[in-house]
Formats: structure tokens, sequence, C-alpha cells
């Protein structure tokens, strides 16, 4: 497989920052056409369920598989730096050896990233000592997440992974301050105007820099919902 670390900077690099609500990247078809259709292939077939440990967040209708350990990062008091789960990332290589390369590429160059990012997104939250969450996402029907801000996150990006778009309305939303209408979030409803809604699509990657007011979510996946809804996440945690 070919591909350059390089080439997806250029791509961050090149981005559009759309503004509205706030600052945000939307990357189209990151990565070469005949490498994301392998990586979405193999996303697509495996058995999350009974081939991984399953993350300790998120909804029980969410199959989160760690790549880099969350829950070591938590045992941590949130201070270590980006360390592997060992026992998931080593079943990568017996199946899914398009992930592992995206995956592996990602963290090989996690600081080049984080430089990328620092340098399009600037944020007060950036500093020198973080974790680099990576994990794949299975979704199935009832999947939701409440508006929220990702608070504890320097950045957050999400990489769409489906096979096609047949899924494409169950993407983001993004919210503006100074609704009418109160939003469910973890908290107390806010009064929040949804500003847009971006598509889940293949090879897509979305990308931000969390505020106070970075509020975003994910519709419930209703029985309109074909199989999965497959993706990456991966986040720059600040470490206390």
């Amino acid at each position: 497989m070919q591909l350059a670390i390089q080439d997806l900077f250029t791509k961050i690099q090149n981005a559009d920052i759309h503004t509205e609500p706030f600052d945000h990247l939307i990357v189209d078809n990151l990565l070469p056409e005949d490498l994301y259709k392998e990586v979405s292939k193999e996303l697509e077939a495996e058995d999350f369920s009974h081939n991984y440990e399953k993350g300790s967040y998120g909804a029980k209708e969410r199959f989160g598989v760690d790549i880099t350990s969350y829950s070591a990062w938590i045992a941590s008091g949130r201070k270590s730096s980006t360390t592997i789960h060992q026992d998931n990332y080593n079943l990568l290589s017996k199946k899914l050896t398009s992930v592992q390369f995206f995956i592996d590429l990602l963290l090989e160059n996690e600081k080049g990233l984080y430089s990328v990012l620092g340098s399009k997104l600037p944020t007060e939250r950036i500093q020198d000592d973080y974790f680099f969450h990576v994990h794949m996402n299975k979704d199935s029907l009832g999947y939701k997440i409440v508006a929220h801000v990702d608070a504890q996150n320097i950045f957050t990006i999400l990489f769409y992974a489906p096979e096609t778009d047949i899924n494409k309305t169950f993407g983001l939303n993004v919210y503006g301050e100074g609704g009418t209408t109160p939003v469910e979030t973890y908290g107390t409803p806010r009064n929040l105007e949804l500003v847009k809604h971006i598509d889940f699509i293949p090879n897509r990657m979305l990308i931000f820099a969390p505020s106070e007011s970075t509020w975003h979510s994910v519709s419930q996946l209703s029985d309109e919902l074909v199989g999965t809804r497959n993706s990456f996440q991966m986040f720059f945690l600040r470490n206390q």
C-alpha cells in the first residue's frame, strides 16, 4: 500500500475552514480510493462483538474498539502518553490489514498530526502533554448521542468509513447558541439552534477544536439504518 502521511497532512492543511456555527474542517476523499475501499470493506465485514474487547464508554448500541487504551489512560489519572490497547491492536493483523495500515500511519505520525491541527485550528487548549485516543466503532439501531461539546478534548477527529452513502442521513448535527427550542444534553436541556447537518458519507473526515460552544449530536439511528454505522474516532485528550 502506498500512502505518504504528508498527503493526508496536505489535504487537512488545504481544507476550507467552515466557520458556522464554529470552526471545523470537512475533508472529503481523505484516503486514496483503492485504500479506502479496502478499509471500509474490512470494517464492514469484521465481527466486533465476537473478536474484540468493547470500550467501557458510550451507549449499549455502540461497540467501540479501543486501539489506544482509554482505560489505561483513565487508570493513570489522565496523565499517560499514548498507550496501545495491545489485545485489540494485535487482532488487526489477522484480517484488518488495511485498517491497521491506516491506523499505524496515524500513530507513527501523531506528533505531526497534532502540529498540523494546531496550525490549522488554533486553540487555547494546546499543550505538550496529551493522550491520542484512537478507536473504531459500529453503531446499531437505536444509537444516539445527545448534544455535547467534548469538554476534555484538544481536538476531535471523526472519520466516516461506510462502504456506501446509504446511511448518509445519520451524520453530525451541529448547533449554535441562542435557539428557541430546548435541545437534549447530558445536563439541563439548552436552547440551541440546529445550524446544519453534515452527512455520513464515505471517506469523510470532520475535525474541530472543542470549546464551550462546539455543540454537536447524532440523532437516534432509526429503522432506516442499513447495517451498522461504521466510523473511526480520534481524540487528542488533555493530560492533567
